[in-house]
């Protein structure tokens, strides 16, 4: 019996579709495969929520959005920064926020959170350095070859490691000598409360966003902060003698950490890109707070404000007072088991490198 044309014709053309399906579908299970595993260029990019505290126009905000471009960069694009509009926790709660998977990313002052951060605080040493960019450096490569993120970021995942300008004296009271500081109050944080309780003031802690409140009303005379903050909070008009310390008084350990939910979600190319931007990305945040340091002091300049470098006799009793902070940072690592004046003394030569 002869096989009827027609139905040779749509058995054919059912063949020939089934074919053409089979490697459509091959094709597509290739490229969803290489989207999801090695972050290409076609992957949908993936927004990184950076929690904040500080006001929108401080200069650190917008160093984090250039940090934020540098990874995105390095991402090739599948990740984006975005910086929050408004805080979801006081400055001391940030870490909270990563650790309990709240946003993905969060940053803040590792003095804040003493007990757990100790290690990481031994860039907070007095005269390590006078620039932020080569502190941020220094602490980032440090900490890191020397894996103590294994020990104090257990609970994130550490992406960036910097610090602010070191500290000098802001006050609406005469400040020229470090006796002008008796009986003062003056707000300070971190190291800073036992060095001016030595100094015979009376510091207090406050939030540095809480600063130029307490200026304005009187319930400080005076503040501890880099330069920078006298744009960055608004305070020129309401201290108008600032004392400098020679080669900086110390700083802060800024830490900026990722929830390990949301660093566990990442594709490898996208952690790689995180990782490689971890020294440069330090780096570049220390470098931004450099370049805002001279538009503060400018500010005060323009202002007529009085500005005083410590003198020669008084920088080196300063630097007596001051030990005790080392000489406690040393004594509670070597209870941890480690050698702290070596460490010290590597960091100092770390530190060294950038300069």
């Amino acid at each position: 019996v002869e096989k009827s044309p027609q139905v040779i014709g749509r058995n054919t053309v059912t063949r020939k579709f089934n074919t053409i399906l089979k490697q459509f579908v091959a094709t597509a299970a290739v490229a969803v495969f290489f989207m999801f595993s090695t972050g290409g260029a076609f992957a949908q990019t993936k927004t990184l929520r950076m929690a904040t505290w500080l006001p929108p126009m401080h200069s650190l905000i917008k160093t984090l959005d250039r940090w934020g471009q540098e990874v995105s960069k390095a991402s090739g694009g599948s990740l984006k920064v975005e910086i929050m509009k408004a805080p979801l926790a006081k400055p001391p709660g940030q870490y909270d926020l990563v650790k309990k998977n709240v946003t993905d990313l969060a940053w803040s002052v590792a003095a804040w959170s003493p007990k757990r951060f100790h290690l990481f605080r031994g860039i907070d040493m007095p005269f390590l350095f006078s620039s932020a960019e080569v502190g941020s450096a220094g602490l980032w490569d440090w900490y890191s070859k020397n894996k103590f993120a294994d020990k104090e970021f257990t609970d994130s995942k550490l992406v960036g490691a910097y610090v602010n300008p070191p500290h000098l004296y802001h006050s609406r009271k005469k400040l020229t000598v470090l006796n002008d500081l008796k009986g003062q109050k003056i707000r300070a944080g971190g190291y800073g409360i036992g060095i001016l309780k030595k100094l015979g003031a009376a510091p207090l802690f406050l939030n540095p966003p809480s600063t130029t409140q307490a200026l304005q009303k009187g319930t400080i005379d005076g503040t501890q902060f880099p330069w920078e903050a006298l744009k960055g909070f608004r305070l020129v008009k309401y201290s108008k003698y600032h004392l400098v310390i020679p080669n900086g008084l110390y700083t802060n350990a800024w830490w900026l950490s990722m929830s390990k939910k949301s660093w566990g979600s990442l594709t490898s190319t996208q952690k790689n890109a995180i990782n490689a931007v971890g020294l440069s990305g330090s780096r570049l945040i220390g470098k931004g707070w450099d370049e805002s340091e001279a538009a503060g002091k400018n500010a005060a300049i323009k202002a007529g404000n009085t500005i005083t470098v410590l003198s020669d006799a008084d920088t080196a009793r300063l630097r007596k007072i001051v030990s005790f902070v080392e000489d406690g940072w040393v004594a509670k690592t070597n209870k941890m088991g480690l050698d702290g004046k070596a460490l010290l003394a590597d960091l100092r030569g770390t530190i060294s490198k950038y300069k």
